[in-house]
């Protein structure tokens, strides 16, 4: 008897804690939408050169942040008469931003076709998500986001919604989806969605980084 007792009383514990947690589920899915599938992200801009030729000056390594104006660097570049002089051609930044990658080797030939540096405005990074076809419906411009980066799992970083896609993801693919075969089965869709960060909370966010983000519907 005191056995079939404590086995009824563990079968209700189970079944409580089970409804508080199907209930707390539902809560939250009917109040937020959730999803792993979000990047820190950044406007990049490739850096090229003026003309082709040498480069004979760079004077920002990665990680160095520039303003508008700034001269970045020098190219030499010789005119197709072989009587003429070379010719100095300042690399001239065409926006403020931070170097994040430098490919450029000096003294050695580069062109105008070929990027020599990445650059991106650190201060001006957001997120993007993918939100499930779904659950699209639900997220609107404005609406608050809570936003954890993997790399600093204790803090909590605030946005908004500022954009929603106007295309999923695989409509923007290169490979086409055109099914020849017959045989059919339906995938969801994801829709990408730009999110504003209100702060950084005094980390170092960069392009790239993993995060999850929890949007209020």
């Amino acid at each position: 008897m005191k056995k079939k007792i404590i086995i009824l009383t563990v079968l209700a514990i189970i079944l409580l804690g089970g409804g508080a947690g199907g209930t707390y589920y539902f809560a939250m899915a009917s109040k937020y939408i959730n999803t792993e599938d979000a990047k820190i992200a950044g406007d990049l801009r490739a850096i090229g050169t003026p003309g082709a030729g040498k480069l004979i000056e760079w004077n920002y390594k990665e990680g160095d942040s520039f303003k508008k104006g700034d001269i970045l660097g020098m190219v030499e570049t010789t005119p197709a008469r072989g009587n003429t002089p070379a010719i100095l051609q300042e690399i001239i930044a065409v926006e403020e931003g931070t170097i994040i990658q430098f490919n450029g080797v000096k003294d050695q030939m580069v062109s105008p076709t070929s990027a020599i540096a990445m650059s991106a405005n650190l201060d001006k990074l957001y997120v993007t998500a993918n939100l499930q076809e779904t659950e699209i419906a639900d997220a609107k411009i404005g609406n608050k986001v809570t936003i954890k980066v993997d790399a600093y799992p204790d803090a909590v970083i605030t946005g908004h919604v500022e954009r929603l896609g106007l295309g999923t993801n695989s409509s923007f693919s290169l490979l086409s989806s055109s099914n020849a075969s017959g045989n059919f089965t339906k995938v969801i869709q994801r829709i990408p969605v730009k999110i504003s960060i209100d702060s950084y909370q005094g980390k170092r966010l960069v392009p790239g980084l993993n995060a999850t983000v929890k949007i209020e519907k």
